[in-house]
């Protein structure tokens, strides 16, 4: 990309912005999982944080440094719509893996329509776990949507009805899988908020419909034999009930791949959320390696399915998850 010769005086206020759209991109679990370093020579640092790994749930890091993906995207869209180019580059230092891509403000650019649309919609995405309304989504929109992955370098594929009906299965078969393993349970019991929690993080108890969402009852809940039973039938239905199910495909399965997905999966999803779309997230079935496999087989795909979303139409979610404050993840040299 162009590059400014020198940093603008005003790059560090924008860059500031910049992170603060950042820390409101989604990401698994609501883990928020990245680091962010304003530095002197006016470069914002996007790194992973492995405190915030999810060993068992998320071995490879996949579902972090896609993570990292949607908030390196609302960065860039932040910088877009102040009226300047984004000079970005991906892992610069190999021996600082952690560190997925920095940020310099690059020449200036009037700010398009599209550019102020898309960062109007970040303080707006809320993902919507509950059933979506009955109301098909149209061609049109479906085609939009494309057209945002195709700019994060991936593609969209949306699933037909006699494979939205397999997908149910296949995801509800990955929840009985995934509870039955004591480590997922304890490890996913830790980023559930339960009702009236202070907590910045995590996903409110209330959303995953586990049961009851007072502290006392969740980690019993949670020890329920027939928890990923009934939890995968609710899915299943979500599944079978959505307007729209679609998948995120790259070419590759490497970390640079998963930033792509999460660059072209942010773009989705703020596209999604100006047109009015709600979205959530069908991840664990991508998790469970058997499953992965059949998830391409189903979706004729040579492709690495890196993402599926649920999407339709549907009130406001009655829990939004929290952001921590700003000045928790960003570090100001």
């Amino acid at each position: 990309m162009l590059t400014a010769a020198a940093p603008y005086p005003e790059a560090s206020p924008i860059l500031h912005a910049a992170a603060e759209a950042a820390r409101l991109a989604p990401s698994t679990h609501n883990t928020q999982p990245w680091r962010l370093r304003l530095r002197r020579d006016a470069t914002l640092e996007l790194a992973w944080d492995p405190d915030r790994h999810l060993a068992t749930i998320d071995p490879q890091r996949r579902q972090m440094i896609t993570s990292c993906g949607c908030a390196l995207f609302n960065a860039r869209i932040a910088i877009r719509a102040a009226g300047y180019r984004e000079d970005i580059e991906l892992f610069p230092d190999p021996e600082r893996p952690e560190v997925v891509a920095t940020i310099r403000l690059g020449l200036p650019r009037a700010a398009s329509e599209d550019d102020l649309v898309l960062a109007a919609a970040i303080p707006q995405r809320h993902t919507n776990r509950r059933p979506f309304l009955d109301r098909p989504v149209s061609a049109a929109i479906a085609d939009q949507l494309a057209r945002a992955a195709r700019a994060g370098r991936a593609r969209l594929l949306r699933l037909d009805p006699a494979q939205k009906s397999e997908l149910g299965w296949l995801v509800a078969n990955a929840d009985r899988a995934q509870f039955e393993d004591p480590r997922y349970r304890e490890e996913l019991s830790r980023w559930l908020a339960p009702r009236r929690s202070r907590r910045r993080d995590g996903i409110p108890f209330s959303e995953k419909e586990y049961g009851s969402s007072w502290p006392f009852a969740l980690h019993r809940t949670l020890r329920d034999p027939g928890l990923g039973e009934r939890f995968g039938e609710l899915e299943r239905d979500r599944i079978l009930g959505a307007p729209m199910l679609v998948a995120l495909a790259v070419d590759a399965d490497e970390p640079l791949d998963w930033l792509d997905c999460g660059l072209a999966l942010q773009a989705v999803l703020l596209r999604a959320t100006a047109l009015g779309l709600s979205a959530s997230f069908l991840n664990q079935v991508l998790e469970v390696p058997e499953h992965a496999h059949a998830i391409a087989q189903l979706l004729e795909t040579q492709l690495e399915v890196q993402m599926i979303l649920r999407m339709g139409w549907a009130p406001p979610p009655e829990a939004t998850a929290p952001r921590r404050p700003l000045e928790e993840i960003l570090v100001v040299e």
